[in-house]
């Protein structure tokens, strides 16, 4: 989302969004807000990142400034999104591509694993049966068949034998 539309939304203009950006760190002036909008000054880094923070994350930091902070993280997207994209073949380094992470302690934290875990996978080999990659992937858990119930008389019959 951009600033107009935040702003529309949230019904603030100008000087208001501009005093909420100073509530949450450097001032900011309705002119400032007036020429981001307009195109005039570019959004610098640290506004970026206070304009993401004072926003709650509705106006991304990473819609802002891709060329500066990449891609939008995997994180925030919905698991049905993400079960399109990943094929249960593939190797760490495809399915880091596929969700656009850049390094494997971000697929540790979609994953929910420890990085060193992650880290200590091959990049090109097969990814390991752990049951979050496999929800990751869309495998369905298959349900334990349940085992026979205990007969403690089991080994006291005798063979029956007909004649």
């Amino acid at each position: 989302m951009d600033i107009p539309t935040y702003r529309k939304e949230k019904g603030l203009s100008q000087s208001a969004f501009a005093a909420l950006l100073t509530e949450t760190g450097t001032p900011a002036t309705q002119g400032l807000v007036s020429q981001w909008e307009n195109g005039t000054t570019a959004i610098k880094a640290e506004r970026a990142i206070q304009i993401d923070l004072a926003t709650g994350g509705a106006v991304s930091r990473f819609e802002l400034l891709p060329a500066v902070f990449g891609p939008k993280p995997m994180q925030d997207v919905p698991r049905a999104v993400i079960n399109q994209l990943v094929d249960c073949r593939m190797s760490k380094r495809a399915l880091r591509a596929r969700l656009g992470l850049s390094t494997d302690k971000q697929l540790a934290t979609v994953l929910q694993l420890p990085t060193e875990q992650v880290e200590s996978w091959a990049e090109e080999g097969a990814l390991p049966g752990l049951p979050q990659i496999q929800r990751l992937l869309g495998v369905q858990e298959q349900p334990q068949a349940q085992p026979a119930p205990y007969d403690p008389d089991e080994d006291r019959y005798a063979p029956l034998e007909v004649a």
